[in-house]
C-alpha cells in the first residue's frame, strides 16, 4: 500500500497516471488534441441534437430542450430531459475518447481503468458510498436544518406510476451522464495534466477548478462545492486506479438531488449554494474520502499493474 501523503507529495506515482506515455507530453500531439478533441466532442453531440430534431419530423417528438413535449407532466418531462442530457454528454465524451485514441495511440480502456476490464463492482461500491453520504447528510440536517427540497419522489400529489418512471429514467440518465463527465474530467483531463506533473495536489486542484468552471454556473458557493467534489472524484480515481468508483458515487449524488431535492428541467434556475451550506459539502466529501481510503486499505478494489 502507498501512503496517501506520498501520493499527494509526488513521491509515488498512482497507477492511473502511470498509463500515460511520452507521446502524451509531446507538444504537437497535445496541440492537435486541443483542437481535434473538442471538435470531435461537438460533432458527436451535434449528431444527437440532429437526431432529436428529426425525431419530431418523424412523428416522435422528443426534443424537450427544444420546447417539444410541453404538455407532458413535469416528472415525465424531466425524465426525458435528463436522458437527453446524459446521451448528449456521453456522445461528446465518446468523441473525445476516439480523438485521444487516434492521437495518442493508446487503448480506450487506458483512460478508464488500469484493470484489464471495467470493474462493475467498483461502480457498485461508489453507488453505496453515495447512498451512505446522503444518509449522513440527512441525519445532520435533522440537527442543522437547511433549505427544504421538493423531494418529488415522496410527493403523494404525483401519480405513483410517474414517480416510478421518473426514478428509473433519472437513474439511467445520471449514470450515463456520470460516465461521460468522469471520462472527460477524471479520465482524459486528469491524465493529460498528470503527464506534465507528478505533483498530485496540483493535479487535483486543476481538475477541480476546471470541473467547476465547465458547468458555467458562477455562483461562488456552487463553484466551491463543485471544485471540492471534483477533487474528491479525482482522488478516488487515482487511489483506486480507475473511474468505476467515481462514476457510481457521482451518479448517486446527482440522483439524490433529483429524487429528494428538485425536479430538473431546461428552465431550472442555475445552481446556487450558500456559503453557510458548504459545511454539508465538506461532510459529503469527507464521507466519500473515508470510503475510498477504506476500500483501498482493505483492498476491496485491487489495483493491478497498469496494462497498456
Amino acid at each position: 500500500m502507498i501512503p496517501a501523503l506520498d501520493v499527494l507529495a509526488g513521491r509515488a506515482t498512482p497507477p492511473f497516471l502511470a498509463l500515460t506515455t511520452a507521446r502524451d507530453r509531446r507538444a504537437r500531439w497535445v496541440a492537435l488534441m486541443a483542437v481535434a478533441g473538442p471538435a470531435a466532442a461537438i460533432a458527436m453531440s451535434v449528431l444527437v441534437v440532429v437526431a432529436l430534431i428529426f425525431s419530431g419530423h418523424l412523428g416522435l417528438p422528443l426534443n424537450v430542450i427544444g420546447g417539444e413535449l410541453a404538455d407532458l407532466p413535469r416528472l415525465l418531462k424531466s425524465s426525458v430531459y435528463i436522458l437527453e442530457v446524459g446521451i448528449g454528454l456521453a456522445a461528446a465524451a465518446a468523441g473525445l475518447l476516439l480523438a485521444a485514441r487516434l492521437i495518442f495511440r493508446r487503448p480506450l480502456r487506458s483512460w478508464i481503468t488500469v484493470a484489464p476490464r471495467f470493474r462493475w463492482r467498483g461502480l457498485a461500491w461508489g453507488a453505496a458510498a453515495g447512498v451512505l453520504a446522503i444518509m449522513v447528510l440527512n441525519l445532520i440536517s435533522v440537527f442543522v436544518p437547511q433549505g427544504a427540497g421538493e423531494a418529488p419522489i415522496l410527493d403523494a400529489g404525483e401519480p405513483l406510476s410517474q414517480r416510478l418512471a421518473y426514478m428509473a429514467a433519472t437513474s439511467l440518465g445520471f449514470l450515463i451522464a456520470a460516465w461521460a463527465e468522469e471520462v472527460v474530467f477524471r479520465g482524459y483531463l486528469l491524465q493529460q495534466v498528470g503527464a506534465f506533473t507528478r505533483q498530485v495536489w496540483l493535479v487535483l486542484l486543476i481538475n477541480g477548478a476546471i470541473f467547476a468552471l465547465f458547468h458555467l454556473e458562477f455562483d461562488p458557493g456552487a463553484l466551491a462545492a463543485r471544485a471540492l467534489l471534483g477533487m474528491v472524484f479525482a482522488w478516488a480515481t487515482l487511489r483506486l486506479g480507475g473511474l468505476e468508483f467515481g462514476i457510481g458515487v457521482h451518479a448517486t449524488q446527482n440522483l439524490g438531488v433529483a429524487l429528494f431535492g428538485e425536479v430538473l428541467l431546461p428552465s431550472s434556475a442555475p445552481a446556487t449554494v450558500k456559503l453557510s451550506e458548504l459545511g454539508f459539502e465538506i461532510v459529503l466529501a469527507l464521507v466519500i474520502l473515508a470510503c475510498v481510503e477504506g476500500l483501498y486499505r482493505r483492498r476491496a478494489l485491487a489495483v493491478p499493474a497498469p496494462v497498456i
